[in-house]
C-alpha cells in the first residue's frame, strides 16, 4: 500500500502525454490518408509523383546501351535497266535477294527500302514487280495481272493527275531503274557513268512522244484480227443456225 502512495507522479504523467502524442500521431496520418483518398486531384499528383519517382530510379539503375546499334539491312547494289512487263515480274521481293521493283507511269523505281510496305506481306504488296499506275489512279490495291503494256489511255483527267503526283512522290523517295518498255521498244544502253538529270530528261521526252510506228502497226494488227475473229464468229454461228440439229 505505501509502495503505491509513494510511486513517482512524473512517470504517470509522461506516460499520459506519451499516450496523447502517439494519438495525435494516428490522427495526423489518418487524416492525411483519408484527404488522398477522396480528393481525385490528390489522387492525381500521387501518381504523377510516383511516376516521377519511378523514371527516376529507372534512368540511374538501367545500364545504357551506347554502341548497341540495330543491325541494318545490306544494301543492294544499284540497277540500271530498263524491263519489260513480264520482266518486271521477277523483283516482287519473293527472290532470294528480296529487291522490290515497282512501275508508275513508264518509269521503274527500285523500292527496296520500302520493303514494309511493298514487299511480300505488305499493305502494298499486290504493287510489287508490276505496274502500279493505274492501282494508284483509282485508289485500288486489287492486283493486276496484265501481261502487255498499259498506256493509260482510258483514264480520266483527274485519274492520270493522280499518277504524275505519285510519280513525283517516288521521285523523290526511290531510285529510278530505268523504263518500262512498251511492245516493240528496245532497251536503253545505259553507261555506268551517266548522268541520272540525263536520264530523267530523256524519260520526260520519251513519254511526250507520240507513239512509235510499230506499236501502232502492232495495235492496228490486233484490232484488224479481233474483227477478223468475231466475223467468223459470228458467221459459224449463222451457220449453225441454219443446219437442222442431229440431237433431237
Amino acid at each position: 500500500m505505501d509502495s503505491k502512495v509513494g510511486a513517482d507522479p512524473s512517470s504517470a504523467y509522461d506516460k499520459e502525454i506519451g499516450n496523447n502524442l502517439n494519438n495525435d500521431d494516428s490522427s495526423f496520418l489518418g487524416n492525411i490518408i483519408r484527404e488522398i483518398l477522396y480528393s481525385p486531384m490528390n489522387l492525381a499528383l500521387l501518381a504523377i509523383i510516383c511516376f516521377l519517382v519511378y523514371k527516376i530510379v529507372r534512368d540511374r539503375t538501367e545500364v545504357p546501351s551506347v554502341g548497341v546499334a540495330k543491325p541494318s539491312e545490306p544494301e543492294l547494289p544499284k540497277i540500271r535497266r530498263d524491263f519489260t512487263v513480264k520482266e518486271l515480274r521477277q523483283y516482287d521481293g519473293t527472290q532470294p535477294d528480296g529487291r522490290v521493283l515497282v512501275a508508275v507511269n513508264g518509269s521503274v523505281y527500285d523500292v527496296s527500302k520500302g520493303r514494309r510496305f511493298y514487299g511480300p506481306g505488305g499493305p502494298y504488296a499486290t504493287f510489287a514487280g508490276r505496274d502500279a499506275s493505274r492501282n494508284l489512279a483509282t485508289f485500288s490495291v486489287v492486283s493486276i495481272d496484265k501481261d502487255e503494256y498499259d498506256d493509260l489511255s482510258d483514264l480520266s483527267a483527274v485519274e492520270m493527275d493522280s499518277v504524275r503526283e505519285w510519280e513525283m512522290q517516288f521521285k523523290e523517295k526511290y531510285e529510278l531503274v530505268g523504263k518500262l518498255l512498251r511492245k516493240g521498244e528496245e532497251p536503253t544502253n545505259y553507261d555506268d557513268d551517266e548522268d541520272e538529270e540525263n536520264v530523267n530528261n530523256d524519260e520526260q521526252e520519251r513519254k511526250n512522244l507520240p507513239k512509235s510506228k510499230t506499236e501502232t502497226d502492232d495495235t492496228k494488227q490486233e484490232k484488224e484480227s479481233h474483227i477478223l475473229q468475231s466475223n467468223v464468229t459470228n458467221k459459224n454461228n449463222a451457220q449453225d443456225q441454219a443446219t437442222p440439229s442431229t440431237d433431237c
